[in-house]
């Protein structure tokens, strides 16, 4: 039986490219992995199913292995989702990203105009459950998670 050997990356649309890799180079911190390229060969258009595509993309991360890959189509051109603030519609998503402070982040993101969800008071449990967290919107409305938790034990298979 055929087998998946690493998670890769994780995808997010995006309308404007620039206006995406500032939000998670300057607001998250993260690095820009893969410059930002243009894709319109047949081969990416057979991937994706759309004829003629053509798309910007960019990769982020923190160097562990996965990344957020960025992608502005360019043609077709997308439409903003009227429900893109719901995310407990089947098919919607959101990225995860243990981070050290979670209250810091809070305060970080709040500066940013970034709205939060999320209590504020830490919970008193052991790895691998979160003992903070927030949900939060990219500017494009990419929903994002940060926890905080406590260390892998040496042993530990769980994530």
């Amino acid at each position: 039986m055929p087998r998946v050997q690493a998670i890769y990356h994780t995808g997010f649309i995006v309308e404007d490219l620039e206006k995406a890799l500032d939000f998670y180079t300057r607001v998250l911190g993260m690095n820009i992995e893969r410059e930002p390229a243009v894709s319109d060969t047949p081969w990416i258009a057979e991937v994706v199913g759309y004829t003629e595509v053509k798309m910007r993309q960019a990769y982020v991360g923190v160097g562990d292995g996965h990344s957020i890959e960025l992608i502005e189509y360019m043609h077709p051109r997308g439409q903003t989702r009227s429900d893109q603030f719901d995310r407990n519609r089947p098919g919607s998503a959101h990225a995860a990203m243990v981070v050290d402070d979670v209250p810091s982040w809070r305060e970080r993101l709040a500066v940013e105009g970034i709205k939060t969800f999320g209590p504020d008071y830490e919970r008193d449990l052991e790895y691998p459950w979160a003992r903070y967290a927030i949900y939060f919107q990219d500017p494009d409305g990419n929903w994002l998670e940060m926890v905080s938790r406590d260390p892998t034990p040496e042993d530990s298979t769980q994530n």
